[in-house]
C-alpha cells in the first residue's frame, strides 16, 4: 500500500479519537445531551464557529477544552486531507512514470517473444518462457487479465494485438518470434496475416481451436501451428493405449516418474565449454544430452562422448531441473572478462 495512504488512515484514526473524546467529555464533563455534544464536537472541529450566545457559565475549564479539541482536531484533518492527496497524486505518478519505464525497456528488446494473449495458455508460456529468461512482451486489450502479468513484472501493453500500432509498440519489427494465443480462429488468421505483413521473417506460432483452421493459418503466414485440443486428445489416448511409455516420458510433467526435463541449449564462442567432449560435460551434471545439432546443419541422435562442443552447436539436454540450470551455467552461459583493476 502507497506509504502516504498509510498516514492518511493513521490521521484518520486519530481524528476519530479526538471526536469521540470530545463527545464523551462534553456528555460526561459538561453534562450535555448526546446530540448536543456531537453537534458542538463537530462545529468545533469544522471550524465552523460558535453563532450562538455564549452561556453564562461557559467556565475556564471547557474553554480551555474546545480550544484543544480545535487545534487537535483541525491539525488531524489537514494532515488525513493532506496525505489522502498525496496518496491519490503519488498513485497516478508511480502509474505514468511505470508506464514510461516500461515502454522504454520494450524499445530497447530485440530477437524476443511477443505473446499475444494472456488466457490459460499465455499464462504458462509467460511462466516457461520467464524461467528460461527469455525476453518477451505480452499484449492484451484486458486489464484485468493484465494484472497478474504485472505482478509478475512482466512486460505488459494493453490493447488489441489485430491493431498495427500496437505490435509496432510491442516491437515487432525486431522480435523473433510472435505467439499468436487469442481464442477466435478468426482474429488468429487475421493476427497472422498482419503480423507476416508487418515483419517477413518473423517465426509465427499460431494457436487455433478447431483442426480445419490450421491449413488457413498456414496460408495466412504461420510457421507452425498448434491446436491444444488434437494435443490433449493425443496425450490422453497414449494414456489410454500405452500408459507405462506416456508415464515415463512425460518429461515436462513435474507429478512424472523420471522427475525430468527436456531443454535446449546453443553454444557461442564465449561458452566454456567450446572445445570440450561431451563426455566431460555428462561427467559433471546428472544430466544427459540425448541429441547435438551441429552449426552447419547435421543432427546427431544419442551423439558419442568424444564429439566436441563448437560454437554454433545446439545441444537437446535431459534432466532435473536443477541439473540443467547448472549446465547451463557452466557450460552454455558466455564466460565474463574479468574485471579491469
Amino acid at each position: 500500500m502507497n506509504p502516504a495512504l498509510n498516514r492518511a488512515r493513521r490521521g484518520a484514526l486519530i481524528l476519530g479519537m479526538v471526536c469521540i473524546g470530545s463527545i464523551v467529555s462534553y456528555h460526561l464533563w459538561f453534562n450535555k445531551p448526546l446530540l448536543e455534544s456531537i453537534y458542538w464536537t463537530v462545529i468545533t472541529v469544522a471550524g465552523v464557529g460558535y453563532s450562538q450566545t455564549p452561556e453564562p457559565d461557559l467556565g475556564a475549564a471547557r474553554q480551555f477544552h474546545s480550544i484543544i479539541v480545535i487545534v487537535v482536531g483541525m491539525v488531524s484533518m489537514a494532515y488525513t486531507l493532506a496525505m489522502f492527496i498525496q496518496a491519490i497524486v503519488e498513485g497516478q505518478i508511480d502509474r505514468a512514470l511505470g508506464a514510461n519505464r516500461m515502454i522504454k525497456r520494450i524499445e530497447k528488446l530485440e530477437n524476443h517473444v511477443i505473446i499475444c494473449g494472456f488466457g490459460r495458455v499465455g499464462q504458462n508460456l509467460s511462466h516457461r518462457l520467464a524461467r528460461h529468461n527469455v525476453p518477451f512482451v505480452i499484449v492484451d486489450p484486458s486489464a484485468e487479465c493484465l494484472v497478474e502479468a504485472k505482478s509478475h513484472k512482466y512486460l505488459t501493453i494493453e490493447g488489441l494485438a489485430t491493431e498495427e500500432d500496437v505490435l509496432l509498440s510491442a516491437g515487432i519489427v525486431r522480435a523473433r518470434t510472435i505467439v499468436i494465443s487469442v481464442s477466435s480462429d478468426a482474429e488468429s488468421v487475421f493476427l497472422t496475416l498482419t503480423a507476416r505483413n508487418m515483419n517477413p521473417l518473423i517465426h509465427i506460432l499460431a494457436r487455433g481451436e478447431h483442426p480445419q483452421t490450421e491449413k488457413k493459418l498456414l496460408q495466412a503466414g504461420a510457421n507452425e501451428v498448434i491446436l491444444p485440443a488434437v494435443i490433449g486428445a493425443e496425450r490422453m489416448a497414449e494414456k489410454i493405449v500405452n500408459p507405462t511409455t506416456a508415464e515415463s516420458f512425460q518429461f515436462s510433467d513435474h507429478h512424472s516418474g523420471l522427475n525430468a526435463e527436456l531443454d535446449e541449449f546453443r553454444f557461442t564462442a564465449e561458452s566454456p565449454f567450446v572445445g570440450q567432449t561431451i563426455g566431460v560435460a555428462e561427467a559433471k551434471f546428472q544430466a544427459m544430452i540425448v541429441a547435438l545439432r551441429r552449426a552447419t546443419g547435421e543432427s546427431l541422435f544419442n551423439p558419442e562422448d568424444d564429439e566436441v562442443f563448437c560454437d554454433g552447436d545446439a545441444v537437446v539436454v535431459m534432466g532435473p531441473e536443477a541439473d540443467l540450470e547448472q549446465f547451463y551455467e557452466s557450460c552454455v552461459a558466455p564466460r565474463l572478462e574479468p574485471a579491469l583493476a
